[in-house]
């Protein structure tokens, strides 16, 4: 029997197996996984259509394995499990030459601007493959080191966490895993602060089974007064956070931690505010006359950061807690259900199961 021609989500349609071309690979999907730009996408929010160049397989969070090499590929081989970084960037303009390839002038991201992952083949340059290892990467946490990276790049984007009080804000997926970043690496305490009823059963959850040795809470800003919420961090945290990692882009969030944050201390904002007209009330006194830091954060660093990410999966750092459930790719839209509805955090796919 004729085998059925390969499935993808470009809102469900049947596709050709795509051929890698001069400098390409194609990669086997083993896991995708869903992440926030893809619910964008799903619900077509007006902040993600410039970006987008439909018709386009969508989906940019995986791992797999090589099917074929284009010409001129050398150093790998079919069979080599992979992941890759999937901004496809120029490597000639200003920021790409001064290092700074995760925020390039020409930057094109596989899912929006060209076909991604979301289906059983995906063709990418062979230069921005990333070697992995099953032992200490397996398919399912392989499935999201796109936004691992994002994590593990907000925490660098401070001056260390170790020994430091830090505040995680938003327990979303990717707040989720920069929590456990900063957990793995020591820092003093450990406050993360989440409004979802669901993230915060997870937070929970995953602050009970830790082994104690860094003191980690998890407080509701919803609860109580927020001139009071303020206090009992600062309580927590001897007198205020050394390090705010912003990952949930609301503006009182913001706010709080500014005005939680100890002199001298650092806010790194990776969350993205759903209006661009965010205004900081009494700035010198809040940023200026403590002296903080603020620093925003895109992407991943190419490729430090994915070298540091695998060095902490080596090293023992555990995810498996992110993973909340495990989808055959045509349970795609289940996913972005259970996503809308706060009931997941990272919803891993399957396009070779039914």
């Amino acid at each position: 029997m004729e085998r059925p021609e390969p499935r993808a989500v470009r809102f469900h349609e049947d596709l050709p197996v795509p051929e890698p071309g001069p400098g390409e690979v194609r990669i086997r999907v083993e896991r995708a996984a869903i992440c926030g730009t893809d619910r964008h996408i799903y619900h077509w929010d007006e902040s993600i259509r410039a970006e987008m160049a439909p018709p386009v397989v969508i989906g940019h969070e995986f791992c797999g394995t090589l099917d074929a090499l284009g010409t001129g590929v050398e150093g790998w081989s079919p069979g080599d499990y992979v992941s890759a970084e999937m901004h496809i960037v120029c490597n000639r303009c200003r920021a790409c030459r001064t290092g700074n390839h995760h925020v390039c002038e020409r930057t094109r991201i596989a899912g929006l601007g060209r076909d991604g992952a979301f289906a059983e083949w995906v063709v990418v340059p062979a230069s921005n493959l990333v070697r992995l290892d099953r032992e200490t990467v397996p398919p399912e946490i392989g499935a999201f080191l796109d936004a691992l990276g994002n994590a593990v790049h907000t925490v660098q984007a401070a001056s260390g966490v170790r020994g430091r009080h830090v505040l995680v804000s938003g327990y979303g997926a990717i707040g989720a895993m920069a929590a456990a970043v900063c957990e793995f690496e020591g820092p003093a305490s450990l406050v993360i602060t989440e409004v979802q009823a669901g993230h915060l059963e997870r937070a929970r959850r995953w602050a009970q089974g830790l082994a104690g040795g860094v003191p980690v809470h998890i407080l509701n800003p919803l609860e109580g007064d927020r001139s009071d919420m303020i206090q009992r961090i600062r309580g927590l945290t001897e007198g205020g956070p050394d390090v705010v990692l912003e990952m949930s882009g609301a503006a009182s969030a913001i706010h709080d931690g500014l005005e939680a944050l100890y002199p001298a201390g650092e806010m790194i904002h990776l969350g993205i505010p759903a209006r661009n007209d965010l205004v900081i009330p009494d700035f010198s006194r809040r940023v200026i006359f403590k002296g903080l830091t603020l620093r925003g954060v895109v992407g991943r660093r190419m490729f430090a950061t994915w070298e540091r990410m695998l060095e902490l999966l080596r090293s023992g750092l555990d995810l498996h807690h992110i993973v909340t459930h495990r989808l055959p790719l045509a349970a795609f839209e289940e996913g972005i259900r259970l996503l809308d509805a706060g009931e997941a955090h990272k919803v891993v796919l399957d396009p070779n199961s039914t």
